[in-house]
């Protein structure tokens, strides 16, 4: 019995040492952002060669954005890849508040053609399970986005899809791969059982764009433009390349065998949302303050809680681990470990993540312009990817969204735990400043 409580004990203790080294939840002052970080962001943007490269944090009202690199004007564009998912699930959940749908709606109810899994015919595939991503949607379709170019795009961008579906409307295409008579139809493009698990999915979104413009008959520029863009100031966001060619970033690539940036031609598709840090910032703020920005409401106070919860199915294992790792995704965001929310985005040229943690009142939006998306296999994929996550970490940080500690593992060992803990100098140090303490002796 002793054993026992002494196990206990020393549980309950472990507890409170790991508790100990998450940051302290006061209110985040932007001007702490100093030089030292804008130095240190400096130099990792010229040692892992990024082109140009936009930081935005938010708190409260305020904004911290900063450019590097070669394009740094804070009106500077850039595609913003999935992080777009955020602003099609904000404009459905809006015609949710306004009664024009219904979350629960089949979405037969509002396409021209039937979709449904092929092995559960019965049953109705809703917008809520769209917005989830728990239709049961594979991520991707044949030829995706060759429907989704605008007329100047260059050759070189098209040519490796059929000739006959460049261009194509979106509904159309929608029809090809998903009604059953659909020429590009096929019954792999569905992997799970409707409403049974999480599977990410782009042509879940897709659907959900169609069904934006049917409900609303708009184009999605104009609907975001009335109901997002204009409410919210974002002057520098929208989908036509050429409304933002004398801002906009320049994408990048890099291939198999050369780690040079290679430039690109800038992508004008009709369905993919350039923004810039600071204008998405602006969305940050909104979603921060119960769908309102500057005394304007986008969104019921209530609807934003419901985009901001977790879906994905519960149990006591998951909620631990879920502090470790990213684990959850709501409506159009992802739920991820210290109270973090958001999501990131990549597409051809580019790379961005845009998250918040309304608790504490923080944001964070990155941006840049350079992806190895067209040749996976580069070593220049992994190097983007460690140097943009060393820029986020930093930022992260230093706003206090992250913790002081990389992660906290326990082991129980005959009745007893161990605490490893990464960084502990780093941690010492850290601690040292908040509190005044010497570490001159610490190791």
């Amino acid at each position: 019995m002793r054993r026992i409580k002494s196990a206990s004990f020393l549980f309950l203790m472990v507890l409170i040492v790991a508790g100990s080294f998450s940051p302290i939840c006061l209110a985040f002052n932007i001007d702490s952002l100093d030089e030292t970080l804008t130095n240190d962001i400096s130099g990792l943007v010229e040692s892992g060669d990024i082109p140009s490269l936009q930081v935005c944090v938010v708190s409260g009202d305020e904004k911290w954005v900063k450019g590097f690199g070669e394009q740094t004007d804070e009106d500077t564009v850039f595609l913003v890849g999935s992080i777009q998912k955020v602003f099609v699930a904000v404009s459905i959940l809006q015609l949710n508040d306004e009664g024009l749908i219904g979350l629960d709606d089949d979405v037969n109810t509002h396409m021209p053609f039937s979709i449904r899994h092929p092995g559960y015919p019965d049953t109705a595939i809703t917008i809520r399970m769209l917005l989830s991503h728990r239709s049961g949607l594979d991520a991707t379709l044949p030829s995706e986005f060759a429907y989704d170019w605008g007329d100047d795009n260059p050759t070189e961008w098209t040519r490796s899809f059929p000739e006959d579906l460049v261009g194509i409307p979106l509904e159309e295409w929608l029809k090809m791969n998903l009604d059953v008579d659909g020429s590009l139809y096929s019954p792999s493009h569905w992997i799970w059982e409707p409403d049974t698990k999480y599977s990410y999915s782009n042509n879940g979104y897709k659907i959900l764009m169609c069904i934006l413009e049917r409900v609303t008959g708009q184009s999605i520029q104009d609907y975001m433009d009335e109901n997002i863009f204009k409410p919210l100031q974002m002057d520098h966001t929208g989908f036509d390349s050429l409304e933002f060619m004398d801002e906009h970033a320049t994408p990048h690539t890099r291939k198999y065998g050369n780690d040079a940036n290679i430039p690109l031609p800038v992508w004008n598709g009709r369905y993919m949302l350039r923004s810039s840090a600071s204008d998405m910032g602006n969305l940050m703020m909104a979603l921060m303050n119960n769908g309102i920005f500057e005394g304007t409401q986008i969104l019921e106070r209530e609807t934003v809680d419901l985009m901001l919860t977790n879906t994905r199915s519960s149990f006591f294992l998951r909620d631990f681990l879920r502090k470790l790792k990213r684990d959850g995704y709501g409506m159009g965001i992802e739920v991820c470990n210290h109270g973090l929310l958001g999501h990131g985005g990549s597409t051809v040229g580019f790379t961005g993540e845009f998250y918040f943690s309304p608790s504490k009142d923080v944001g964070v939006v990155r941006l840049s312009n350079v992806n190895a998306i067209l040749d996976y296999t580069s070593e220049g994929w992994r190097d983007i990817g460690n140097v943009n996550g060393q820029i986020r970490t930093m930022v992260m940080r230093k706003t206090g969204l992250l913790p002081l500690v990389d992660y906290i593992v326990l082991f129980p060992i005959t009745g007893s735990i161990v605490v490893l803990i990464r960084n502990r100098r780093r941690i010492l140090e850290q601690l040292s400043e908040k509190f005044n303490l010497g570490t001159e002796n610490s190791s």
